[in-house]
């Protein structure tokens, strides 16, 4: 039975998609290209690329559910308001250095219930795609709970709230949403969850690479 808070955060989530849909379009000028690739119902593994700040709340916005990212504790303590907002939006902190126990079984209790689990490979913000190897949470999570894994791949918003860009531009983003990738395709290859990651590295990167030495 979801908390009376994430409850909450659903109902407000909801209010808010269209009109944050909307801002996130006009001030990031935003092209959102399959969306018809979310699963209209169900449990999913949302996992993303990584440059900004502004991932979150432009994905987030964008793919029609409600989705709860898994966030990594280096964002929280700078203020208790951020902690709070942090906290009312569901986002579950990961212990980045650490064995993530607690937040791995919030997220799969999540995804029981039918939900949306989102998760960044890369582990971190990153100033240019491909450098780090993707981790295997994402797959791990598909294949205990069954859930599709989403491949989605951002780009432009490492120009606003990223390593390289720290300070907030109005920025031109695109947004791809791929098909999703099912654990059943994986389960008889030697290193499964090595293998659903190199693929969706390869969806991601077909998206990105030809912007890599562009930006």
């Amino acid at each position: 039975m979801p908390s009376p808070l994430l409850r909450a955060a659903t109902a407000f989530e909801r209010a808010i998609r269209l009109p944050s849909h909307v801002l996130t379009s006009a001030v990031f000028d935003l092209q959102v290209t399959g969306k018809e690739n979310v699963p209209r119902h169900g449990p999913v593994v949302v996992a993303a690329n990584h440059f900004s700040h502004l991932d979150v709340p432009i994905i987030g916005t964008n793919l029609d559910r409600y989705v709860r990212f898994l966030a990594v504790d280096e964002l929280y303590g700078r203020s208790m308001a951020f902690d709070a907002t942090l906290g009312f939006f569901g986002a579950i902190p990961l212990d980045r250095d650490g064995y993530p126990v607690h937040a791995l079984r919030t997220a799969l209790e999540h995804l029981d219930e039918g939900h949306i689990i989102g998760m960044f490979p890369e582990g971190r913000r990153v100033e240019e795609w491909g450098v780090d190897p993707p981790r295997k949470g994402a797959a791990w999570l598909a294949w205990l709970s069954g859930a599709p894994l989403l491949p989605v791949a951002i780009h432009g918003t490492q120009d606003s709230l990223a390593p390289r860009s720290q300070s907030f531009h109005r920025t031109a983003v695109r947004m791809w949403v791929e098909p999703p990738m099912w654990w059943s395709d994986y389960r008889d290859h030697v290193d499964p969850l090595a293998s659903m990651m190199a693929d969706w590295y390869e969806r991601v990167n077909i998206r990105l690479a030809p912007w890599r030495h562009g930006d």
